[in-house]
């Protein structure tokens, strides 16, 4: 039930070019559409599709990723276009990345500005994905692109992504990644949230900074492995940096921060979405012309109330001759003051 390079899909809108890849769950294609444009398809894959008694319910769980995924708009997160039912196989159609995943980046330690960079990027895409109710569970450097010839990241591969509240009984050992999971992804039941993306962002930045996988968290919790701080294996990290990463990868999910967002706060990157665009010149314009116009209004009215209160005071050398004025009401004529 696999697809073959050069098959139609859709009534010919897409053809399959190649396929890209095959992870835990998906297998994933290059298609192109009628106008040679390049898209992702992904599937279920093999393992998958040759258990019929997991079949439906696999087939049921992917329709239901790919309309909560669609409803994850953000620059950073790869943007899910289409969900459609080939010869009955469920596919989902995704924008197609020109790039290269982080895992194959051509420096084993990046310098330090630029993984915060990436990092933050992928962070504001989580918030983004923690505000649907939903959780990664796989973040690492491999579901990470870089656009190319460009400085931004983008996250891929949602096929662990599951709600807060997932009934999680299903969740095998084999299904975290090693280094990026943290310890209650290894647990049956477990408490699944925000905090665990936020274990696996650490881990993704320690990696990115140090060039080597950290100690497993399995190891970690239930062999007593030590976790070397990443600022021992790469001095040039900054300690705020180095203390975030260790509050992220904390074992236990109550001491670490909470939100990505609150992680972020700890590397000193700011708490607004990067992407949010200022408001328009024009508009700054008009509302700082208004600010200086009404401050120019309230110190004339000011001087013209001075100007009221002192010039009676100081009597002319001598009165108009045209106009004179009775001595009980003696009057200065100014200037009007324009307000």
């Amino acid at each position: 039930m696999a697809l073959n390079t050069g098959q139609k899909l859709k009534g010919g809108k897409y053809t399959i070019e190649t396929e890209l890849g095959r992870g835990r769950f998906g297998i994933t294609y290059l298609a192109r559409d009628r106008n040679g444009n390049g898209h992702v398809i992904k599937t279920l894959n093999d393992q998958v599709l040759n258990d019929p008694s997991e079949f439906e319910r696999w087939q049921r769980n992917f329709a239901e990723e790919a309309f909560k995924l669609a409803k994850c708009k953000h620059r950073h997160i790869v943007e899910v276009e289409d969900s459609f039912e080939e010869a009955g196989l469920r596919c989902i159609a995704m924008e197609y990345i020109e790039g290269t995943n982080l895992a194959h980046r051509a420096q084993a330690k990046l310098p330090e500005a630029e993984a915060l960079r990436y990092i933050r990027q992928i962070g504001e895409a989580l918030s983004v994905v923690h505000s649907n109710n939903l959780v990664h569970r796989d973040v690492r450097p491999e579901n990470i692109m870089v656009r190319a010839a460009k400085s931004e990241a983008v996250l891929i591969d949602f096929g662990l992504a599951r709600e807060f509240d997932h009934d999680l009984t299903m969740t095998r050992a084999g299904d975290a990644a090693e280094g990026f999971a943290p310890p209650e992804l290894y647990l049956r039941n477990a408490k699944r949230g925000a905090f665990t993306d936020v274990y696996s962002l650490a881990a993704t930045l320690y990696v990115l900074l140090t060039g080597q996988l950290p100690t497993s968290a399995k190891e970690r919790k239930f062999a007593n492995a030590s976790l070397v701080q990443p600022k021992e294996i790469n001095p040039q990290i900054s300690d705020r940096t180095n203390r975030a990463i260790l509050a992220g990868m904390q074992l236990e999910a109550k001491d670490r921060p909470q939100t990505v967002r609150e992680w972020l706060e700890l590397l000193g990157l700011t708490s607004v979405a990067p992407d949010q665009q200022p408001p328009p010149v024009t508009k700054v314009w008009k509302w700082e012309a208004m600010l200086f116009w009404t401050a120019v209004a309230s110190v004339a009215g000011v001087l013209a109330a001075v100007a009221a209160w002192v010039m009676p005071i100081v009597k002319p050398d001598s009165p108009p001759a045209s106009n004179p004025t009775p001595a009980a009401t003696p009057q200065v004529q100014t200037k009007p003051t324009k307000r």
